[in-house]
């Protein structure tokens, strides 16, 4: 069993994407022995009602219930985003909620981050963060996008204890910090873009965050699937017993999946 917790489906403005869709999701993950992905919609980042990127993500997904964890992501800057939001988690049962403030115009630690964080918290569902979706340095004139920073994270994390935290294609995170900002126990950090091997990402984080703390992501469609299926095959060589929780147990029993 794998579950992959970093996918996303539609259309990306600043690049053709392949896989992009439920359907050819579906075909690459049967290729590449993937049983369940988490997505969320990339229509949301970029329309100006997110919510909208939430209902066709919902239609899109709802067929396909056993293969497709899907995530809502949440506008705090746009009218009505409270209602959309618990329309999206308590009846369409999304399972968590995606978070683009450096696309959508605020931080996570203004008025807005404050309070959609709050509400995430009061819903009970991890917040999902992606700190990129592509390398600054290949990026269009206009996607002027920043990467979130780890202080702006520990920042939110201090300031919402109970807040469980989905941690998306993210780099630079130091794990004796988070545990001192309280993440230990309450995060989830897939390892698309760490290493195994050379520098050693995915082995210090568990040494400091526990096996428990770590999932397998692919950051479809933007990138290859096989890397990380190469990393969960070397994580099984450095410890073997945690293979299967980092495949999909930690994944399941952090989003309470069935």
């Amino acid at each position: 069993m794998i579950i992959d917790v970093n996918a996303c489906l539609g259309h990306y403005p600043f690049r053709a994407l392949r896989h992009n869709t439920a359907e050819t999701m579906l075909a690459l993950m049967d290729r590449n022995g993937i049983d369940r992905a988490v997505v969320s919609s990339l229509h949301a980042v970029f329309y100006r009602d997110a919510h909208r990127g939430n209902e066709e993500l919902h239609a899109a997904t709802r067929a396909h219930g056993g293969r497709f964890i899907p995530v809502a992501t949440a506008n705090p800057r746009y009218v009505g985003w409270e209602r959309d939001l618990a329309e999206a988690v308590e009846r369409w049962k999304m399972k968590a909620v995606a978070l683009v403030p450096e696309h959508h115009g605020y931080s996570l630690n203004d008025e807005h981050g404050r309070a959609v964080l709050k509400r995430i918290a009061e819903l009970g569902v991890p917040v999902a963060l992606m700190q990129r979706f592509e390398d600054r340095r290949q990026r269009h004139a206009w996607d002027r996008a920043e990467d979130l920073t780890p202080p702006a994270l520990l920042e939110a994390a201090r300031a919402f204890p109970t807040l469980k935290f989905l941690l998306l294609n993210w780099l630079g995170l130091d794990g004796p910090r988070m545990v001192e900002a309280g993440l230990k126990g309450r995060c989830l950090v897939d390892f698309a873009r760490m290493q195994v091997v050379y520098r050693k990402d995915v082995p210090r984080l568990i040494e400091t965050l526990g096996v428990e703390a770590l999932a397998f992501g692919t950051h479809a469609p933007f990138d290859y699937v096989a890397p990380s299926l190469i990393k969960l095959a070397n994580v099984e060589l450095l410890r073997p017993a945690d293979r299967e929780a980092i495949a999909w147990k930690n994944a399941a029993r952090f989003l309470g999946l069935e």
